[in-house]
């Protein structure tokens, strides 16, 4: 009787075995299905949100056109006033260089007055 025990001990740790087996197996193919998926959804998502951005680009594309004209502008009116500035001020800070170099006036240095 106790060889018979063996014998359905054996076979029923063998029947064990192989449905831990299956189960292994149908776990690894539930993980790659599971992996695939995903990386389906990701790859949808992905093309979804490239669409966006490129249809939300197109849309705002002229904005930034006539952002970069208007500053332009602004900057052509800002050019156009420091040259007329620097040509309605060039000879009086010329003449003002020229006298400050020809006829010096010294002066006592503020922290000499102070030492």
């Amino acid at each position: 009787m106790s060889s018979s025990g063996i014998h359905s001990l054996l076979k029923t740790e063998k029947e064990a075995a192989t449905i831990v087996n299956e189960a292994r197996k149908y776990r690894t193919n539930r993980l790659k299905l599971a992996k695939a998926d995903a990386q389906t959804e990701i790859d949808e998502y992905k093309i979804q949100k490239e669409s966006e951005l490129k249809k939300y680009e197109q849309e705002h594309a002229g904005l930034n056109d006539l952002i970069d004209k208007e500053a332009d502008v602004q900057v052509q009116s800002e050019l156009a006033s420091i040259k007329a500035k620097y040509a309605e001020k060039k000879t009086s800070v010329v003449k003002l260089l020229v006298d400050a170099t020809i006829k010096p006036t010294p002066e006592l240095h503020i922290n000499a007055a102070q030492g």
